[in-house]
């Protein structure tokens, strides 16, 4: 009884032990990532029911709005929701590790998040190219009816999506994780807990956009990974991952990590046969083309990181 409850002590996210075998280390600081998440995902939610419930809808009977401007602006809740998740894992970097935001990897320079920009620019520049080029996504002009006031609004929101997402994973999970196991542990157990969230959004894929769109997200993740070691700050990762998102949803208009929500971009882009090469349903991060150029992206990153270090 003695022994389970030393270990349970040890495993328990709520504390700071650290001495304990690698693997054990692993699953006390996943349990923290869990802990985290589901936390701020269950206020999120509770927030969000409740000023639907002021606005005088009552969602818990399905009763949503869906006239604009109320209908925009539910649309919008999950992305600056994700100021939630800022806040708890800043808390338990805090409270629990006793850690500052530097060592979250809040450090200079600030303009690092350019440079992540332009590389979101650069890579999705090629991916959409390509497809062009290879006639399995076609463009088809400018959107004469977008909302310009709406994406403004959606790019802030993906700005701080991504900035939540970037600062559990690799703010608080990954250097956490370095403490005690080496740097492509800590890599993929941090790239495996990102991607456990998106998973579900596979669900009703064939098994060949599944594969392939889960080996982007390790991609990707992999390469967030990398630019906050080679820079030494989690700026660039989030500069890339906000970008990405607000390029790929809001100026191509495309399918963004499987959502069912109809992109309104400023360019329109057609899909005439789902396949390997655009990513199907799933749109563009599905693609064997993405998985191309972000596979010679992590290793050119990687081949940074060994010169640099």
């Amino acid at each position: 009884m003695k022994q389970v409850k030393k270990y349970l002590k040890m495993i328990s996210p709520f504390n700071n032990m650290q001495e304990m075998p690698e693997a054990i280390f692993v699953v006390k600081k996943m349990l923290a990532f869990l802990a985290i998440y589901f936390s701020a995902a269950v206020l999120g939610e509770a927030v969000i029911i409740g000023g639907l419930m002021a606005m005088g809808y009552n969602p818990l009977q399905g009763d949503m709005p869906t006239e604009n401007p109320a209908g925009v602006l539910v649309g919008l809740f999950p992305y600056y929701g994700f100021i939630i998740f800022i806040l708890f894992t800043m808390l338990y970097c805090k409270l629990v590790e006793k850690r500052t935001l530097r060592s979250m990897g809040f450090r200079k320079p600030v303009s690092d998040y350019l440079v992540g920009a332009v590389m979101a620019v650069a890579l999705l520049a090629v991916i959409m190219g390509i497809c062009c080029i290879t006639g399995c996504i076609s463009f088809e002009g400018m959107n004469e009816k977008v909302s310009y006031g709406y994406l403004l609004a959606l790019f802030i929101g993906f700005i701080i999506q991504s900035m939540g997402e970037e600062i559990l994973c690799r703010g608080f999970l990954m250097p956490s994780l370095l403490k005690k196991i080496s740097v492509p542990s800590a890599v993929l157990v941090s790239s495996t807990a990102f991607a456990l969230p998106h998973v579900t959004s596979f669900s009703e894929m064939e098994m060949k956009f599944r594969v392939v769109g889960i080996l982007n997200l390790y991609l990707v993740s992999v390469l967030f990974s990398l630019l906050v070691i080679y820079r030494s700050n989690i700026w660039g990762a989030c500069g890339l991952h906000g970008v990405w998102n607000s390029l790929l949803y809001g100026v191509f208009g495309l399918n963004l990590s499987g959502s069912e929500e109809n992109a309104a971009g400023v360019l329109c882009f057609k899909v005439e046969e789902f396949n390997l090469l655009n990513g199907g349903m799933y749109g563009i991060e599905a693609s064997v083309i993405t998985m191309v150029v972000l596979g010679i992206a992590v290793v050119l990153i990687w081949k940074g990181c060994r010169k640099y270090n």
